[in-house]
Parts: structure tokens; C-alpha cells; sequence
């Protein structure tokens, strides 16, 4: 839905609206129909949970994994990556996300 909101965007700042097409979206009247509300709604809400995702990574960004033949796997997390007020104390939850990592990455 996020892509078709980028796509209408483009053609409102780019384009002249001369009309709108009869059917699911608008009736014949050039109102909306609640097809298009629904629609609407969805993008607001992917809108918000975007927001959200990106805040969360600001404060939380994401490790970094790469893999080759020569050097095999390799793992690195910024400063930022992890809550240092959580310890990484031996049966913790971020302890069992790390050892999962570990195993996996041999």
C-alpha cells in the first residue's frame, strides 16, 4: 500500500488532476467510496508503523552480518546496536540471542 501511496504522490506534485475514474475507488458522483477509506486507512497506518520501525532503529540500529568464502562470517554491532543498561548476564534473553548468533555463525 506504502508503494502505491509513493506512486499517487509523484502524480499529484508532477501532474494536473483532470478527473477521476468511475469505479471501486470513486463513484459516479467523483466521491469516494468506502473501498477507497479502507485504503486510506491502511496507508495511514503503515505510515505510523514506518515511523515507528525507523525510530526504533535509531535508538536500537541493527547488528551487521556478512558472509564470504575466504573470511567466512563475520558479525558486528555498533555501540548503539544494544541497551547497554541491559547486562549480558548468563541466561538473560539478550545472553540467548547471542549465543543463537554465535551458533550460527560457526
Amino acid at each position: 500500500m506504502l508503494t502505491l501511496q509513493n506512486w499517487l504522490s509523484f502524480y499529484e506534485k508532477n501532474y494536473v488532476c483532470v478527473g477521476r475514474v468511475i469505479g471501486r475507488f470513486y463513484g459516479e458522483d467523483g466521491l469516494p467510496t468506502p473501498a477507497l477509506t479502507q485504503v486510506e486507512a491502511m496507508i495511514t497506518r503503515g505510515v505510523e508503523a514506518n515511523k515507528l520501525e525507523l525510530q526504533e532503529k535509531q535508538t536500537f540500529p541493527p547488528c551487521n552480518a556478512e558472509w564470504s568464502s575466504a573470511r567466512g562470517s563475520r558479525l558486528w554491532c555498533s555501540q548503539k546496536s544494544s541497551n547497554s543498561s541491559l547486562a549480558l548476564a548468563p541466561g538473560s534473553l539478550k545472553h540467548a540471542c547471542y549465543r543463537l548468533t554465535l551458533q550460527f555463525l560457526r
